[in-house]
């Protein structure tokens, strides 16, 4: 019998993130983000990298936040491109540096709900647990929907 049994537990996290000077993300599309998006979402079809799901597509920068990009040493997000290399661009591309946040190699598509959802969310849950509900046996919970969570549960 494990030593500790299953239950849920709540948890509240808080980060104090320093933001570099940077363009407001709504009004700074570059044509290299739309160019590596409609490769990603329109040409290859790439669907959902959490659920698998094909609607409401979006792309989130995975290695490197967009407003984290001025605080970046390129080298290290080229390094970590490679270890995380989810749709072998880095492979492809080698060791061309790395220029922008909007670089191919640090996309990956997400639905919306994978990528902003209230609880769900690669913005809204440490990666750890977000990862852990990734890869989770069929049946297993890791994460609850706050949208469909029974509150019979709560304390």
């Amino acid at each position: 019998m494990p030593d500790t049994p299953a239950h849920e537990q709540l948890e509240s996290l808080r980060v104090d993130v320093e933001y570099p000077e940077h363009l407001a993300r709504a009004t700074a599309s570059t044509a290299e983000f739309d160019t590596n998006k409609a490769l990603l979402v329109k040409k290859r079809k790439t669907p959902c990298f959490k659920c698998g799901g094909k609607d409401h597509l979006e792309v989130h920068h995975f290695i490197i936040e967009w407003s984290e990009w001025n605080n970046a040493d390129p080298d290290k997000v080229l390094g970590l491109m490679h270890h995380f290399d989810i749709y072998g661009d880095a492979a492809l591309l080698g060791e061309k540096p790395v220029a922008t946040p909007d670089d191919l190699r640090n996309l990956m598509v997400l639905c919306a709900s994978c990528h902003r959802g209230a609880g769900l969310g690669i913005h809204q849950i440490p990666v750890p647990f977000w990862f852990a509900d990734l890869v989770k046996r069929d049946g297993a919970v890791v994460l609850l929907d706050p949208h469909t969570k029974d509150k019979s549960h709560e304390h």
